[in-house]
């Protein structure tokens, strides 16, 4: 199957997916004539075979019925939106609101929002609900928008709710100093050109829209990605690869890059900013949290695609609704209206969307993909495949909705892009905030948000223990160091096994294997294994009954040093087994079940001394375990201040110091201030 494939758990289409196994069943019950599950000399050669195959005649009642799904997704016979989910989503969010989780009640709302019939009463009601939510997270500018939007699209101008939501306008003006505005197309047109105010570069950025690049260091060279002191050499052993001929200390930028490459950006009608975008496509659990045209988090939502139920767009204070609302209009963006009625069927095929959005922007001439370092020129493993049936089918796909829409049938060219992104696509991730709904511990968590490909990036080679980490700014990339470098040290990244995380050696190098094709040979692949002993049943076996003990809700809390010590000892033993859950785990999971007590404060005095050894033996085993630079570490004493302010107890400015380094280290000052001055951590790190 291919990879990438984008339901996490969001409740993606995975019609693509059944119709790839359909075929793949029918084309081997009825003998494969054609060779489609065996080699092929070229991709040329293999694709032809696909064509010829779509065109016999003799292909299953799903493939058949490709061709009709298409049509009437195109021509609109598919209808998206839904009141019924729509008031579904509203009531989740009326629930979060009355449990006062504000943040909560606002992801729902906005859902609603994206499958809301426009100009629905459901849909005013949707807004006005997310401007409550918005009033009590203090986001003044948002909830105007979202409340003139409410009375906009509100039928009945006499209600109780009408009233409500002029009495909310007017609280919320006087708070922005704009008590004057009380006429209702007045304060629309106020809010419509509404921006706030914005983080300047510093002398390391270049600013690219509103958003602000970090430049390498020591500037940028021809291959303008990198620092013009690494330089890319190419062996038949390795390949193309990457090498510093500088000195580079932990925390300095090595290379920034556009998704799509600056390459392809370089004749662009769009701005570098928006093609960086446009060139990566967002998962379809963010797109309600996320503008299509910028990815930046949605506070207010300025636009919703009224024929789809994935794009939400960024509304006031932001300048990405000032640039694209224009004369009272939302200007769509072309690559989204070159997706819109098919994005029931992209979102079943993973890598397959991004491989169709790259497409149709070569296609409309605003993305360049060849070039010596472009998308055209990546490594795609052609020979390596096991089956190239799954990718030359939905490359073939590809072409077919592009050429739907007027632009040429490229499917060939689909079925290669498909092979590049399997072994070069990233995942983009961005560092944020979390509240669990289970307890008030907020934690700094990475999440995956998109998917894109940076031609120049993807030229780094793989170890298991890297010397370089990523961050994602709105479709660019930056790498930095977190190690020390020299001259002729070679810029590794980690494509996903790390040795810290994934111990076992033939493990990592069977997942490298069979998602990139090659056989890791880094330090810690090539070692040879120490022996190490394997754990007894019976060690397994107290291991568990300890784990059990600790679980149960008639062990008293006096008990639980000795418990824990016994199984800081067993954790101790060197084996190739792991103990689950891991000792750091359990140590975790209990001072959060004790912080939850369902006798709050008096439970708080009570195990104050064992919740904070807790917390300390859980920040101590990710320290030992990830290392002192570590994210993991960083994110541990974050979790320690919290709770020691939550007692009352004096903070470490010198943990308070090490999270701030750590973030600096491998995400930059401005992204740590972001992060740390924001408003769950404030109040710990002010």
């Amino acid at each position: 199957m291919l990879s990438g494939q984008t339901d996490d758990g969001y409740k993606a289409s995975r019609i693509w997916e059944k119709i790839l196994a359909t075929e793949s069943d029918f084309i081997q019950s009825s003998g494969d004539s054609l060779g489609l599950f065996k080699s092929a000399k070229s991709p040329s050669i293999y694709y032809s075979r696909l064509c010829s195959y779509t065109k016999c005649g003799n292909t299953s009642l799903s493939l058949k019925n490709i061709h009709k799904l298409i049509s009437d997704l195109h021509s609109g016979a598919v209808h998206y939106k839904s009141l019924q989910r729509a008031g579904t989503f509203r009531e989740e969010g009326n629930e979060y609101f009355r449990l006062k989780n504000y943040q909560l009640a606002s992801e729902s709302y906005r859902k609603g929002l994206l499958v809301a019939p426009q100009e629905s009463n459901e849909f005013a009601l949707l807004h006005g609900n997310l401007s409550a939510a918005l009033f009590h997270q203090f986001k003044w500018a948002a909830c105007v928008w979202h409340t003139c939007l409410a009375l906009k699209y509100l039928r009945d101008n006499n209600t109780a709710i009408d009233k409500r939501l002029n009495q909310r306008l007017k609280q919320v003006l006087e708070e922005l100093h704009k008590g004057d505005l009380v006429e209702l197309n007045k304060c629309f047109e106020w809010i419509s050109n509404y921006q706030g105010d914005e983080s300047k570069p510093n002398e390391h950025e270049e600013r690219y829209g509103s958003v602000n690049v970090p430049i390498p260091k020591y500037g940028r060279r021809d291959l303008k990605a990198f620092s013009s002191q690494l330089i890319m050499k190419e062996s038949p052993e390795q390949g193309r690869y990457v090498i510093s001929e500088g000195n580079f200390t932990a925390g300095d930028v090595l290379a920034s890059e556009p998704a799509g490459g600056w390459l392809g950006s370089k004749y662009s009608k769009l701005p570098t900013e928006e093609l960086a975008v446009a060139s990566c496509i967002l998962l379809p659990f963010q797109r309600h949290n996320r503008c299509f045209t910028c990815h930046s988090q949605l506070e207010s939502i300025g636009y919703i695609c009224p024929d789809c139920n994935d794009a939400a767009f960024c509304g006031p204070p932001s300048t990405c609704f000032a640039k694209h609302f224009n004369g009272g209009q939302f200007e769509i963006p072309q690559w989204h209206k070159d997706e819109c009625r098919f994005i029931f069927l992209l979102n079943s095929i993973g890598l397959g969307h991004l491989c169709y959005r790259l497409g149709t922007l070569r296609e409309r001439k605003i993305l360049r993909t060849d070039g010596d370092v472009s998308l055209d020129n990546l490594f795609d493993s052609f020979k390596y495949f096991p089956s190239h049936f799954e990718y030359a089918l939905t490359g073939w796909l590809c072409g077919l909705l592009m050429e739907k829409i007027g632009l040429p049938n490229v499917g060939e060219w689909c079925f290669g892009m498909l092979r590049r992104l399997q072994c070069n696509a990233h995942a983009l991730t961005e560092i944020s905030i979390e509240t669990p709904e289970s307890d008030n511990l907020s934690g700094i968590i990475q999440e995956r948000i998109g998917v894109g490909l940076f031609p120049a990036v993807s030229l780094i080679n793989h170890a298991c223990e890297p010397n370089i980490v990523y961050q994602f700014l709105n479709g660019f990339i930056v790498i930095r160091c977190i190690k020390d470098l020299k001259p002729g040290d070679e810029i590794l990244a980690c494509y996903g096994p790390h040795y810290l995380r994934h111990p076992d050696t033939e493990l990592r190098r069977k997942i490298l294997y069979e998602q990139y094709f090659f056989k890791c040979s880094c330090g810690h692949c090539s070692q040879k294994d120490k022996k190490i002993n394997i754990i007894s049943s019976e060690t397994m076996e107290e291991w568990k009954k300890l784990v059990k003990q600790i679980r149960a809700k008639k062990t008293p809390i006096s008990r639980y040093k000795s418990l824990f010590d016994r199984l800081k000892v067993l954790s101790s033993l060197q084996s190739s087994q792991n103990f689950e859950p891991s000792y750091g785990e359990m140590a975790d999971e209990t001072a959060r079940r004790l912080l939850n007590d369902a006798h709050a404060v008096a439970s708080f005095r009570e195990s104050q001394k064992i919740v904070i050894y807790l917390i300390n033996e859980s920040s101590e085993y990710v320290r030992e375990r990830f290392g002192v630079n570590s994210t993991e570490y960083a994110w541990e004493l974050t979790k320690m201040l919290i709770v020691v302010k939550a007692f009352g107890l004096p903070s470490s400015e010198k943990a308070k110091r090490s999270v701030r380094r750590i973030i600096s280290l491998n995400y930059g000052e401005r992204e740590a201030e972001r992060l740390l001055s924001g408003e769950k951590l404030r109040d710990i790190f002010e």
